[in-house]
């Protein structure tokens, strides 16, 4: 198998003109973004990195991101992208969790990496002005380096180390391989797809997740084109789509919920193909709306960053399956277990278990913590639960660790917010269990609102005509903001220590 950069550089040598990448306003072909790429592969090269280094990325959406992730690529290194937000001790423990021998940084950051001795002054380039005598991004480029050779790159070696949170809330380093990024580029994208070369793939999120990675490098290995926006905002990601003929997205829920919230839009948007929900689980109505609104074929797809998409359907091809998130792709096996791990009958709710060729590598240096993560027959335990139906579909209802026990009795958060979020004045909503000296635990249910009306005693008729006894919620508090990520996702964990009391 051939290298992300080798891929890449069959559609340089094929189609040194066409633009590979836009940003704003800027745009680069695939010859000049090769450029960049041997001018930063010979400037690493020159700090005598070598396979198996780690650079650390903390940058804003832009070209620098397509630019480093070729240039490692080519020499077999592995890349930390992290936010350019982190701050503090986050800052200091992600990077002792994750050594790295140089860093590419937004001033800010490099202050800190400068301050706190992280990395060394001769091995940090700062996107903008210097802070204290290193690089600058456009110093590299203006230098002249010796080209360097393509060395043969291991792609089965560690190439993104993305961050998660375990449950206790330690960073939970994800490494991906070339291959792996291969395989989900491939595999689970553009042959499940059917993407060509003629497609222009738009990218809203933050390129320090998984994700977004791939909807920038899976065109540059495919030949096409990607689009790659600052942030996400609606009116730009609308006039994205118009001005550059859009033809295929991811799209995470919360910038569809934005996108139905607008009464109407003036934007020809008919160029895209295929969008792809993902990272939360659209509501029922949700889904309706959006199939009387788009007019191509809408998919939703289930997945974890471990693991990648491991379920997909065309919601807008089966719209009477719209509940679930879809069959296992063509090279991905899943069941449900129990809490003794036995696989459950169909209809009954477990835990989602996969087995599938786009898995991580590990955790990094936690050897016990990726043997825990899958069962004895090499199932990766999502730590989700859901159920398949008799037809293979699955259904998700939650994660794991955030049911609620009250009365003895499994309570589902998702049952709970898919009532109250039917409300026309809610926004969204997080459904949790507290304390309680009978009942173990019960619901508390705070949310976001438009408009300063009172709803609560709405929102208790309403869970009163839908919801059984043991789920209806004691409480309820609204907020005038729910915490989310830059993916516009709900924080639940930091939402529920913040108002469980």
């Amino acid at each position: 198998m051939n290298s992300i950069y080798q891929l890449f550089q069959e559609h340089v040598k094929a189609s040194p003109n066409k633009v590979a990448v836009i940003f704003n306003d800027n745009s680069l072909s695939y010859q000049q973004l090769n450029e960049q790429v041997e001018a930063l592969s010979s400037y690493f090269t020159s700090l005598g990195l070598k396979q198996g280094h780690r650079i650390a990325l903390f940058a804003p959406n832009g070209l620098e991101y397509p630019t480093v992730m070729l240039a490692t690529a080519k020499l077999g290194l592995a890349i930390v992208p992290l936010p350019i937000s982190l701050k503090g001790d986050a800052l200091i423990t992600a990077l002792k969790v994750m050594p790295v021998a140089a860093a590419i940084a937004w001033p800010t950051i490099s202050k800190v990496l400068l301050q706190q001795r992280l990395v060394e002054r001769e091995c940090i380039v700062t996107l903008g002005e210097a802070v204290d005598g290193e690089k600058t991004w456009d110093t590299v480029f203006a230098s002249d380096f010796e080209p360097c050779a393509v060395p043969a790159v291991d792609i089965t070696a560690p190439y993104i180390l993305t961050m998660t949170s375990g449950s206790t809330g330690q960073p939970k380093p994800i490494v991906l391989s070339q291959q792996c990024k291969i395989k989900r580029a491939f595999s689970a994208t553009i042959n499940y797809y059917d993407l060509n070369k003629e497609d222009v793939v738009l990218v809203a999120t933050p390129l320090y997740h998984s994700l977004a990675q791939r909807g920038v490098l899976m065109p540059l290995m495919l030949g096409a084109t990607t689009v790659i926006m600052s942030k996400f905002s609606l009116p730009h990601w609308l006039k994205a789509i118009e001005q550059h003929k859009v033809s295929f997205l991811f799209a995470v829920s919360a910038q569809l919920e934005s996108f139905l919230a607008q009464d109407s839009i003036a934007e020809d948007i008919s160029s895209v193909k295929c969008l792809v929900s993902s990272s939360a689980v659209l509501n029922s109505d949700s889904k309706q709306a959006l199939m009387a609104r788009l007019d191509c074929n809408f998919h939703e797809c289930y997945g974890a960053s471990e693991v990648g998409v491991v379920t997909d359907f065309c919601v807008s091809k089966q719209p009477q399956l719209s509940g679930s998130v879809g069959k296992a792709l063509p090279f991905v096996d899943i069941k449900i277990v129990d809490k003794r791990g036995h696989t459950q009958p169909n209809n009954e709710i477990g835990e989602i278990c996969c087995k599938t060729t786009t898995a991580f590598n590990e955790y990094f240096k936690m050897l016990e913590a990726t043997e825990n993560a899958y069962d004895s027959s090499g199932f990766f335990k999502t730590g989700d639960l859901g159920y398949l139906d008799e037809q293979g579909y699955l259904y998700y209802v939650g994660r794991k660790k955030e049911v609620i026990s009250s009365g003895g009795i499994n309570v589902f958060p998702q049952d709970i917010e898919a009532v109250v979020k039917s409300h026309p004045m809610i926004i969204d909503c997080v459904a949790f269990g507290c304390p309680h000296p009978q009942l173990g635990e019960y619901v508390k249910v705070v949310y976001e609102q438009r408009g300063e009306e009172e709803l609560t005693n709405e929102l208790r008729r309403l869970c009163l005509q839908e919801l059984t006894d043991y789920q209806q919620p004691r409480e309820f508090l609204k907020v005038p903001e729910l915490l989310t990520n830059p993916m516009g996702k709900v924080l639940r964990n930091q939402v529920k220590e913040k108002y469980k009391s």
